[in-house]
């Protein structure tokens, strides 16, 4: 065995303790994310409006997506004939 062996085996108390430390860490955030789990469901909401995502959430996003699906697919099959600027001038047509 040569000699940073020797040295890594003597230090192995020094792992121990970190595991213990990440064992008990690991518990503490289980036992507090299953007292929020349990919080959340005994406690009825009292206004569901704030549940509600504002501007329509991850639906505006899938909705926004679908239509952009859709423009793409024109252009590919060439139906999009218009081409301009957000300043609504045209652009060239090369």
């Amino acid at each position: 065995m040569n000699p940073t062996c020797a040295e890594a085996m003597g230090n192995m108390s020094i792992c121990y303790i970190l595991d213990g430390i990440l064992i008990l860490y690991g518990i503490i955030l289980t036992i507090l994310y299953c007292r929020l789990r349990i919080h959340q469901t005994t406690k009825a909401p009292a206004n569901n409006a704030e549940k509600q995502p504002a501007e329509g959430g991850i639906y505006a996003v899938r909705l926004l997506i679908l239509m952009l699906k859709k423009t793409f697919k024109m252009a590919h099959d060439g139906k999009v004939t218009a081409y301009r600027k957000a300043d609504g001038s045209e652009l060239p047509h090369y």
